[in-house]
């Protein structure tokens, strides 16, 4: 073999040493990328798990403020109520004992009602009225009060409890012609109410008009 193919298979031994050389820095530089892609995924994948338990533990901490200002809210209104409750309680508390001593006044009133010239009797009845008297004045004491009832007055469902139904043309309809009974309140509460008769037109002269045409 000649000097100059000596050269020349010597020159191609460099080259292909040199390709090996390029190739394999290619490979190492390759597998570098791949590597380095390969911690980026996993930096990405924890990343979104670590999201993933932060967006799950804030709901998790709404749900939980959600639940405590609930309560929250809810025991503001039992508070709210149970002492309206107890205020009522305190307010009306007599008002059983009141009712009861209603009847009491109620039998005095008609014991009152007698008429007699016996003077025995007469000083009998002056000692009952003092009792009814004393009586009631305990009761304005803790609230209690006449329901006011005067003829003319309109119907009132709320303090009027009727007994009868008369007539009188002279008067407005659905107006107080006589009171039977007293009324009473007990503060802002209708205690017993008072019993009246009440002004109504007869249920036949209303359909005799109709009939005819004329106006009520």
């Amino acid at each position: 073999m000649t000097e100059k193919e000596l050269e020349k298979e010597k020159l191609s031994d460099e080259k292909e040493l040199e390709e090996k050389q390029k190739e394999d820095k290619k490979g190492a530089d390759s597998s570098k990328k791949e590597s380095k892609t390969s911690k980026d995924d996993k930096k990405k994948t924890k990343k979104i798990r670590l999201e993933d338990q932060l967006d799950k533990i804030q709901d998790e901490l709404d749900s939980f403020k959600d639940k405590y200002y609930r309560n929250l809210a809810e025991m503001e209104n039992y508070k709210k109520r149970t002492s309206k409750e107890l205020i009522n309680e305190r307010k009306y508390a007599a008002q059983p004992l009141a009712d009861k001593l209603i009847d009491s006044l109620e039998v005095f009133s008609q014991a009152l009602k007698t008429k007699t010239d016996d003077k025995a009797m007469q000083n009998f009845l002056y000692g009952f009225k003092m009792i009814k008297d004393m009586i009631f004045n305990a009761l304005k004491d803790e609230g209690v009060s006449v329901i006011e009832v005067k003829e003319g007055d309109e119907f009132n469902p709320n303090i009027h409890e009727p007994m009868d139904t008369e007539y009188n043309p002279d008067k407005p309809e659905n107006t107080i012609l006589k009171v039977t009974k007293t009324g009473y309140k007990f503060k802002d509460r209708t205690l017993r109410p008072a019993f009246v008769i009440i002004n109504m037109k007869p249920e036949e002269e209303k359909e005799n008009k109709e009939e005819n045409g004329e106006d009520e």
